[in-house]
This record gives C-alpha cells, structure tokens and sequence, in this order.
C-alpha cells in the first residue's frame, strides 16, 4: 500500500506551497505546544522546532458564508483569487511574489464555508518582512477591474468546465440532492454560472472590508522562531485590521443523504463515473485514526480494496478510491468514486458493493494492519519535521474540537491501535452500503439496472 493513503487534508493543501519553498526536513519532531499572548493580545499555540530551518504561523478568521448575499455564494472564491493574483499596497502582483521569494518565504490564503485561513512560512530573520507583506495582502489588495476580470473569467471558465465532464456533473448532482437550495451548495458547486458573472468588483470590495477581523481568531505556530520573534510577526500581520464581531453561524444541519440510485444521462460525456457517498460521525479524537486507517485499506493506493476489485480483478482500465469530505467541522462524509468504461458500469457497481460490504462486515484483515499503521506513522514522521505541517495540524485539531496534545500524540496514537478496535470502528461507523447516495454519470440510460434515470439536476426529486 503506498503512502497516498494518508487523508489529513494539511498534506494535500501543503503539498502545493512547493512554488514558494518547504522547509527542508529536520531530525526533531515537535514538541508539546504552548499557550501564548503576543503585546497586542493576540493568543496563540506555539510548537517549538528549534532544529528546523523556518517558521509557519497560521490563521484562520472565523466567518460564515451563510451571511455573504444570496446568489453570491462564489464572492469569498473570487475575493481570495484576486486578493492573492492582483497586487497589494499598489505593488503588481509579480513585485509581491519575487519579495516573497526574496526572503526564501511563501504564503496561501484559502475559504471554507466558516472560515477563512492562512499562512506564512520564513526563515526567522525574514518573518518581520515576509509579515509585513502578508499584512498588505489581507488589508490593501489593489482590487481592480482588469485583475478582477481576469479571475473571474477563470472562475467562470472552471466551473462551466466542471459541468462538461462526468466527475464535476457527478459531485454537482450530489450537493443538489443533499443540500437543496442551501448556500454551501452554491459554494461548492459553482452554479448556477449566471450568479457568478453577475458579481461586480464593488461586491469584491464590499465583501473584503467584512471578511477579515482582529477578532475570532484561530492561530498556531511552529518553528525555529523564539516567542518573541513570532508573537512580532502575528501583531504584524493582523495590524489595521477591523475589530468586527461575527455574526453566529446559520443553521445547517447537514446533507441529506438516503438510498438513492440516480442515473444522470449525459450522451456527450467521454466515460461514465460512479459517486457513492454515506454519512460518517463527526470529528473525534478517538475516532479520527481508526477512520482514517479504514479508509485508507477500503480505497487509497492501488493496493486497496477497491482498487484491487475493480482495476485489478475486473480488469477496468481505470481504478476506484474512497476517502473523506468535510462539508463543515460537524459534517462529514465517505465517498467512493472511480471513472470506468460506460459497458463495465453495472459490472463495476457491483463488484464495489460487495467489496464495501465484505470490507465493512469483516474489517482489516492481518496482513493489511501493519502495513497500514507502518505508512501511516511514516507519512506522519515525514510531516512533523515540516513547520507548516505541524502548525497546519494544531490548527485542525484545535478547529475540530481536540485538545492541544491531539497533534505531538497523534504517532503514538496510530502506533497503539488495535486490529480489533479499528475493525469495531469500521463496522460501527461506517454507513451501510443501503443507506448510501449512488449516483451514477454515463452516456448510455441503461447502464445500472433498476436506476432511476434522469437528464436534468432538477428531476431528482421523482426519484423516490
């Protein structure tokens, strides 16, 4: 089983700062972090790592999507894609890159449907400066109307993408059916396109004088930075910004999800696509690792499961993988998926649910156990002498609810589990293949039998 198991979103995310340096590999993991105040009392989680070669503090600024206007759910995308490509302080945006790249630094700034995060990453003696330019970002983009048109059109252009081809309709399809007319929806799925050509740059500029704040703050650090280096660098970066309370968050109470097999008929695509998607608990520190162990067994890696049924048993000519969502902090899914030949697409669906269901019923078998948790500690050992890993973890932990040894005991936690407990987790929490939202994207309307067949996103709802 290769290390691409591993599902900790930090890594994903991580893996592309790569265009504006990761700091290089360190003997020492880091240690138990700590509680500090900076002078402007700011607080903040601190991990010292004082044999790596850089420092990453991280941010996230507490929102909610649900207040941005109705039909301009796509605005905080658009806002943090001409934030980041546009220029700040009137500097073109190139000026900004090369004095980032000049201090040996990088940054990243991204959305969630409640929250807005991101970070810096410097050597020590460039984290006043590398702050500094971070600060102008947040607080003086240039915001003008040929950036913003630019990014828009990408925007655009990506989203009208997504809708020609069978995976994008596919996940598109699901947010319809599980989440109605709700904003997240529209967030996630880029739809409908008119709402995003409608939006102005003075929406852009509306939304960025709300969207950051001096209060409800999530922040954590790690590195080889002292305390008073760093607290420095988050006064610095937080500095003119508004003082604005946020609003509670608006009602969700999750996808609905139930036993539905919806055909979607689309004679134009290429290749057809299967999606499967069930509930999983929400996020808990005892259940965190076995879920992520069995989902890396069931369905990552070309050694798993799935995989293994359908690429190399079937013969498909491509392969199947399963892993995790997080719609919000409290919600969120498995999903299975692979996109196959249109003729094996009955063929295929089954044999991943007798897979799912073997694997559900019988667990982790004894030979997969070590090797799961072996990959599993190695990617973590590989991360935790990174301090963007480290800073990127303490605040995931902290925003799922965990307690601040979550991240410096996560190893020992992979290394003490049990076949037999992990197993119980499996089947325990893991959905019953019944209760699971199938849908199926292919050109051929006979592909599944029994299917409920439909050519448009709003027949769903006759499909029982």
């Amino acid at each position: 089983m290769g290390t691409s198991f591993f599902t900790i979103a930090a890594f994903a995310l991580l893996s592309g700062c790569a265009s504006v340096g990761d700091s290089k590999p360190v003997s020492n993991t880091a240690s138990a972090p700590q509680t500090i105040s900076t002078d402007a009392g700011y607080s903040y989680l601190y991990s010292p790592m004082p044999d790596a070669d850089r420092t990453a503090v991280a941010i996230t600024w507490h929102s909610d999507l649900t207040n941005v206007p109705v039909g301009q759910e796509a605005l905080p995308r658009l806002g943090i894609n001409l934030m980041l490509n546009g220029g700040a302080g009137g500097l073109p945006a190139e000026e900004i890159i090369a004095d980032f790249e000049d201090l040996d630094s990088g940054s990243d700034l991204w959305v969630q449907p409640e929250e807005i995060s991101g970070f810096i990453l410097s050597p020590k003696e460039h984290m006043s400066k590398a702050s500094e330019i971070a600060n102008l970002v947040l607080t003086k983009p240039n915001l003008e109307q040929k950036w913003f048109d630019r990014e828009k059109k990408i925007l655009v252009d990506d989203a009208s993408e997504r809708e020609s081809k069978a995976g994008g309709l596919a996940w598109n399809l699901f947010r319809e059916v599980a989440l109605g007319d709700h904003p997240y929806k529209r967030f996630w799925s880029l739809q409908p396109l008119a709402d995003i050509e409608n939006i102005k740059l003075d929406d852009v500029k509306a939304w960025h004088a709300d969207a950051f704040s001096n209060k409800a703050l999530t922040i954590t650090a790690a590195g080889h930075a002292d305390v008073a280096e760093i607290s420095n660098a988050i006064d610095r970066v937080l500095v003119d910004m508004p003082s604005i309370d946020r609003e509670p968050a608006k009602s969700f109470s999750g996808p609905e999800i139930s036993d539905r097999t919806i055909l979607l008929h689309k004679p134009d695509v290429e290749k057809s696509v299967i999606l499967i998607v069930g509930k999983l608990p929400d996020h808990s520190e005892a259940l965190n690792v076995p879920i992520q162990l069995g989902v890396g067994v069931l369905g990552w890696g070309k050694q798993s499961r799935l995989f293994t049924a359908v690429r190399t048993e079937l013969g498909a000519a491509y392969g199947f993988g399963a892993g995790t969502w997080d719609m919000t902090r409290q919600h969120r899914v498995l999903h299975i998926s692979g996109e196959i030949e249109t003729e094996q697409v009955q063929q295929v669906f089954d044999a991943v649910e007798i897979s799912y269901n073997k694997f559900r019923a019988d667990g982790i078998n004894l030979l997969e156990f070590p090797i799961a948790k072996k990959f599993y500690v190695q990617r973590l050992n590989e991360e935790m002498d990174k301090p963007e890993s480290v800073a990127y973890l303490m605040m995931e932990g902290n925003l799922n609810g965990f307690g601040n040894s979550y991240m410096p005991n996560l190893i020992n936690q992979v290394k003490s589990q049990k076949r037999s407990e992990v197993n119980q987790t499996i089947e325990q929490n893991f959905p019953e293949f019944e209760s699971m939202l199938k849908i199926i994207v292919t050109p051929d309307p006979d592909a599944i039998e029994g299917a409920c067949v439909i050519t448009e996103f709003d027949q769903w709802q006759s499909c029982g």
